[in-house]
């Protein structure tokens, strides 16, 4: 039974919860709190989460899509991290009661909202949602100063990791990791005891070819582990050195377990079945996570780090509640007003109508301009040319001299937000081929510098002519591409054209006289690739894709 006193301590401690109950629904930062989060699904959630009804197909391919697909970015996984993280943070909340910093709050809200509408403006969803982190930035600025900051920064930059990739940097990196990938996984098969050959992308065996592919690249392994590292060291509250050393072994772990994946699909028959490939990646993900745990371990043991992190502060300094002042009734309002904002933008930006018309097919433009020389058309091989996108393009088979030269001539899509025509694999016709040797030469002194090689499969040798008009800039082209400025008035008057030429070379004594045969279809191109780098080849309607 329970005592008098008992049962009065017990009304008490029940009349204080409830008295703190009733005072925590009348703080105005709570509701200002509510207020924010619905308008915040409003702007954010289609961005994060697809409004349509997600069956089971439509979330298993949004799963594969974000652990596989390189230049795809699933928003769903990434918010409930991320509000995994800030819920671990939970007992900071106390901070966003601060006095706040107004005016650097301000400034952030301002770049959020020209961010988001110039990303409506554009029609680029990835702006209007990376506009997202510079919105809580600011909410926390407004709301507790810098060390509200402090106290979610990690949780806030994770929702980065739901930004795609840019497809600039994934056309400049990813062939390089193919070709390292399948000479890492030749080397690991050789070293068990399975005789393997590699040439170029591919993986030969007596019993099959193996091709190394975009997703087998390795690359969304790295962006994935890299993002399971970040909730690692969260969840073991690593710091300084240690944190910093996990983040840069991740890649490479992510690229070595990889190698390790792709010789299990080589030697599985079965790997072709989709479902057995998507488990088999699943398996080396967690496979590097464990190793990354491992290491982990080893890192506390070397930099006492286990003693340095119970030791260190924690994420933010708790504040005492700030005064209900027409100041900071003003902070707690403005994430409101921000997001109306953001709400307005969308309602009522116009979106740039960036549609650059071409009225004939560039294959039809080029078989026009080759004149009376014979050609045919080739299918590409889709699978190989990967992530390469072109607005229009040609590929045909010509004849000169008795003498056939592969040729292709694409149409940059500068508008187009996921993919790219950049590309160090362009001088590549197809598969399986390896660098013999490489220079900068000009097919004629008036031709742009283009990349010779020399190309060999087997007993075939190729010579490969390749270069793009204008030749790009990595880093303008990145700038360009992450403010989508080729979807607004500032575009640029230009549009890249790439060009390859290859043909067989039988011997350095018929180098030169292939090299003189394309230098003819060169001569025969160059009015029309002036008239679609200047983009005064025509007008009419396109698939912006």
């Amino acid at each position: 039974m329970m005592s008098g006193g008992e049962s009065s301590d017990v009304s008490s401690v029940t009349s204080w919860k409830t008295m703190q109950g009733a005072r925590g629904l009348r703080s105005p930062l709570i509701w200002a709190g509510l207020l924010t989060l619905g308008l915040l699904g409003d702007v954010y959630g289609p961005l994060l989460v697809p409004p349509e009804a997600p069956d089971l197909a439509a979330l298993t391919a949004e799963g594969e899509q974000f652990f596989f697909e390189v230049n795809e970015a699933a928003g769903a996984p990434v918010l409930v991290l991320s509000l995994w993280l800030f819920f671990r943070r939970s007992h900071l909340r106390d901070v966003l009661n601060g006095p706040g910093e107004p005016l650097l709050g301000s400034a952030v809200f301002a770049a959020t909202l020209a961010l988001h509408a110039w990303g409506v403006f554009t029609g680029a969803p990835d702006l209007q949602l990376a506009s997202l982190i510079g919105f809580l930035f600011g909410l926390q600025l407004m709301w507790g100063g810098r060390a509200a900051v402090k106290a979610f920064w990690v949780p806030t930059l994770f929702l980065g990791f739901a930004l795609p990739l840019s497809p600039v940097l994934v056309s400049t990196v990813i062939w390089p990791i193919q070709l390292a990938t399948a000479a890492y996984a030749g080397l690991l098969l050789n070293l068990i005891g399975v005789p393997s050959f590699v040439q170029g992308d591919q993986i030969l065996r007596p019993e099959n070819t193996f091709i190394v592919i975009e997703t087998c690249s390795g690359l969304r392994s790295v962006v994935t582990l890299l993002m399971l590292t970040v909730l690692l060291i969260d969840l073991f509250e690593r710091r300084g050195k240690h944190a910093v050393a996990l983040l840069v072994l991740a890649p490479i772990v992510a690229l070595l377990t990889n190698g390790i994946r792709v010789v299990s699909l080589v030697l599985n028959p079965h790997s072709d079945v989709a479902s057995i490939h998507s488990l088999q990646g699943i398996a080396m993900l967690l496979v590097g996570l464990t190793l990354m745990y491992l290491l982990d371990g080893l890192l506390a043991r070397i930099l006492g780090s286990d003693a340095e992190d119970a030791a260190s502060t924690d994420y933010g300094n708790a504040r005492l509640p700030a005064p209900q002042t027409p100041s900071r009734m003003v902070a707690l309002a403005s994430p409101v007003l921000i997001l109306s904002l953001l709400l307005a933008a969308q309602i009522f930006v116009a979106p740039w109508d960036a549609q650059r018309p071409l009225a004939t097919p560039v294959d039809r433009m080029v078989e026009t301009a080759l004149g009376d020389w014979p050609s045919e058309s080739v299918s590409p091989d889709y699978m190989f040319r990967g992530g390469i996108h072109f607005r229009s393009w040609s590929r045909r088979r010509v004849h000169v001299d008795g003498q056939s030269i592969d040729l292709l001539v694409g149409l940059a899509n500068p508008t187009n937000r996921k993919l790219s025509a950049f590309s160090p694999r362009l001088p590549w016709a197809m598969s399986g081929y390896e660098v013999v040797e490489e220079t900068t030469d000009r097919l004629a002194p008036d031709a742009m510098p283009a990349r010779r090689m020399l190309l060999q499969r087997g007993a075939t040798t190729l010579l490969s002519y390749s270069w793009y008009e204008p030749a790009p800039n990595l880093m303008s082209e990145l700038f360009v591409h992450a403010l989508a400025i080729d979807r607004s008035p500032l575009a640029r008057a230009e549009t890249a054209v790439a060009v390859r030429m290859t043909t067989r070379v039988r011997g350095p004594d018929d180098e030169a006289a292939s090299q003189a045969r394309m230098a003819q279809v060169h001569e025969r191109l160059k009015p029309l690739l002036e008239a679609l780098r200047s983009g005064s080849s025509g007008s009419g309607s396109h698939d912006l894709r």
